[in-house]
């Protein structure tokens, strides 16, 4: 069933170890509808659209609808020269691409791509934007230098190592680290050497939040917090033999992605470690969205955005009562009572009337805006532009002493606006009795969520047609006789909701049909095994089903092999694939290889032949530590326990 279209899902909530702050672990919306489900990254654009980077599937685009995949193909060969896209950067109005095989650039305005034919048909290994807004492409053994405008400035040589990450400081200065070498610095126009002691190559580089120097990730020997003054370094952190990938630090929290899943750090003049149980590895690139939560891509299971913020509605101020604009003319020595307030920078304050807008100020009050009735709202931005509302829904800006209507944002029904408020990235709530607005006065894009509900995390999506709201507020009574044609489409929806219910119920007892048989006991001789093998064709019939069940036991040991590697290997696309094991077991593809895995692990485990390590490697599993998790979601007990209960029959 599809997501919502503008809701993430929650549907994990995690907890830090001896902290108060809780984390909410949310779904990314349509991730089956992607090209491929091995994602490298994902980013959250200006305009609030998803973009992923995927291995084999091109670049990905969720705008709130659907996914549009951008990728060669028989019809367009030559749109990519590689289908594997390492990382993506946002610059204006351009989308950067880095592919295994060169750097190419997709205009948003008209969605064509074009190569950056200065950069090598290279393996593309980081993209990053300048504070100056220069583009930044590390790419075999060189970094390119582009202007905003996509022409090439400079080609920097850094030796015979390749290069791995690019960062810019806090003070300007461009960092790179390189795969199995050391840290390079930009100095006098060319990358050279900085001191780097660790017996351990750096990887992913971020400014220290506690310090002027810099976090450094490394290839198995954890957290270096490194002193470009003088080259000191200290290990903070060891990690065991992880590989970080990315981190980010918001508010003193890092968060570091690497082989073996994420991990949390609160950063200090020491570290402190929280453990986070994604139960995923694999982790690649870590972005932030546009709400300040991670976007975490996974190359193996499904990609994720978490949270550790209580999520707050739109709008929670206080309205002002009459009781409260009296006790405030009192106060304040007002000559009327305000009937909307606003404080500007300059502690002056101003109010409305009824009539008019005036100041108080070191106590004096005077009008600013003549004949201005009705307004019920007040507000300045951070730009200085007071906004205002009256009861009729509209809304007016007053900025540089001219006072203009804003049709896009005002209330096309008239209902009155009971208050304003402006968000610290520029935006104005606009609310009403029934519901609240969001409305971008850059973008020209608005949203609105009824009062009533709270702690609701959405995407900002952009109106695809300008003054068409993606919601209208509903009506509080009906006073007309619904026709008759509302009838027979109330008629039509009932019989499509059963007939709903109907094939959910028919995927629940495929499931279990299909995992009762997958977690029944195997025997250990091949005439047996034949027997079963007969009784498992007779209670899942279908010879595709039949093939990929072989399939997945050919490569129980490979742990590349993947949903879209099975999915080509039976002659299907994704789409194809997934439906048609959706409804044979009720379960998704990845679910699927996983149970047969698992199934041959119970039967090795039967065998007591081997260790539980050695099973959990030799049946395509990462991790030991993943391996039991999912045996135990399985089989209701431990792997360990399984081969006691084994022993006692």
């Amino acid at each position: 069933m599809k997501r919502l279209i503008f809701l993430l899902l929650f549907f994990g909530l995690m907890a830090t170890a001896m902290r108060a702050e809780d984390f909410k672990k949310l779904s990314l919306p349509r991730q089956e509808q992607l090209s491929s489900d091995r994602v490298q990254q994902v980013l959250q654009d200006s305009e609030g659209y998803l973009w992923y980077a995927t291995e084999g599937g091109g670049v990905c685009r969720d705008d709130g609808r659907q996914i549009s995949v951008f990728r060669s193909d028989a019809e367009h060969p030559d749109l990519l020269g590689s289908n594997d896209v390492v990382c993506l950067a946002e610059a204006g109005s351009r989308i950067i691409i880095g592919t295994f095989h060169g750097a190419y650039v997709l205009d948003k305005q008209d969605y064509t791509i074009r190569k950056l034919t200065d950069v090598d048909d290279k393996h593309v290994d980081d993209i990053i934007i300048a504070a100056d807004g220069h583009w930044w492409l590390t790419s075999n053994k060189k970094v390119y230098e582009f202007d905003g405008d996509g022409n090439l400035l400079n080609t920097y040589l850094t030796g015979d190592k390749y290069v791995a990450r690019i960062h810019e400081d806090r003070q300007g200065n461009l960092w790179i680290s390189q795969w199995d070498g050391g840290l390079m610095t930009l100095r006098d126009g060319q990358f050279t050497p900085a001191p780097w002691s660790v017996d351990a190559a750096p990887s992913a580089i971020i400014d220290d939040p506690a310090g002027d120097g810099l976090l450094i990730g490394t290839f198995g020997q954890g957290i270096v917090r490194y002193q470009p003054a003088d080259g000191s370094l200290e290990i903070l952190e060891q990690t065991g033999r992880s590989v970080c990938i990315d981190m980010k630090v918001t508010n003193n929290h890092l968060w570091m992605s690497t082989t073996s899943g994420l991990q949390h750090f609160i950063v200090s003049d020491r570290m402190e470690a929280y453990p986070i149980d994604t139960a995923m590895t694999t982790l690649r690139r870590i972005t932030l969205d546009k709400h300040g939560n991670l976007l975490v891509a996974n190359s193996q299971e499904e990609s994720f955005a978490l949270n550790w913020h209580s999520l707050q509605p739109w709008y929670s101020e206080t309205p002002l009562t009459r009781f409260v604009a009296d006790s405030i003319r009192s106060s304040r020595q007002l000559s009327a009572r305000p009937t909307a307030l606003a404080m500007d920078t300059a502690d002056g304050l101003w109010f409305s009337t009824g009539r008019d807008i005036r100041i108080m100020k070191n106590g004096r009050e005077d009008v600013v805006l003549p004949d201005t009735k009705d307004v019920s709202a007040m507000t300045f931005d951070d730009n200085g532009t007071l906004w205002l509302a009256n009861i009729f829904g509209t809304v007016m800006a007053y900025k540089d002493g001219k006072l203009t209507t804003d049709e896009y944002a005002s209330i096309e029904h008239g209902d009155a606006v009971v208050a304003l408020q402006a968000d610290s990235l520029g935006r104005l709530l606009i609310v009403c009795d029934r519901y609240v607005r969001r409305y971008d006065p850059k973008a020209h894009t608005l949203q609105q969520q009824n009062r009533e509900s709270s702690d609701v995390y959405a995407l900002e999506l952009q109106e695809t047609q300008p003054g068409e709201r993606w919601s209208q507020p509903e009506d509080d009574i009906v006073r007309e006789r619904m026709p008759q044609w509302v009838w027979w489409i109330l008629a039509v929806l009932v019989v499509i909701l059963s007939a709903l219910l109907v094939y959910i119920a028919f995927l629940h007892r495929q499931r279990k049909r299909f995992i009762s048989i997958s977690t029944s006991p195997t025997s250990s001789s091949p005439q047996d095994k034949a027997e079963e093998s007969s009784k498992e064709i007779q209670g899942i019939k279908a010879p595709w089903l039949q093939q990929a069940i072989a399939l997945v036991e050919k490569n129980i040991n490979n742990e590349q092999y993947s949903v879209e590697q099975l999915g080509n290997d039976l002659c299907m696309s994704r789409m194809t694939f997934y439906r048609k094991i959706q409804s044979a077991t009720g379960q998704k593809p990845s679910e699927f290889m996983r149970t047969i895995r698992l199934r041959h692990a119970a039967e090795l485990l039967r065998q007591d032949s081997m260790s539980i390590s050695e099973i959990s490697y030799a049946t395509g599993f990462t991790s030991v530590s993943y391996f039991s998790r999912c045996f135990r979601s399985l089989y209701g007990v431990s792997p360990s326990q399984y081969v006691k209960d084994q022993r006692k029959a």
